[in-house]
């Protein structure tokens, strides 16, 4: 699961809504569910924006799924250098 938004085809990271893939010289930035500090992270991500707006919506989709994630893994949980 990848929060439904990006999908790996021919090698090549494509962004699924808007059928476009991510050029090769731009940086992508990835957290696992297993990584215990990436729940943190998407939460403050998701403070940038207002409750009421859609991104906030879609984010905390996301935090519903590494919670959830978390809550039927934790023996995968760990630091970020331990899980990559």
């Amino acid at each position: 699961m990848n929060n439904r938004k990006f999908t790996i085809e021919d090698n090549k990271l494509k962004l699924i809504a808007l059928k476009i893939t991510i050029p090769e010289d731009e940086p992508v930035f990835i957290l696992r569910a297993r990584d215990n500090k990436a729940l943190s992270t998407i939460r403050v991500h998701q403070s940038t924006f207002a409750p009421t707006s859609e991104h906030w919506k879609v984010v905390q989709t996301v935090i519903d799924d590494f919670t959830a994630f978390r809550q039927g893994n934790s023996v995968l949980m760990g630091a970020p250098s331990e899980v990559y």
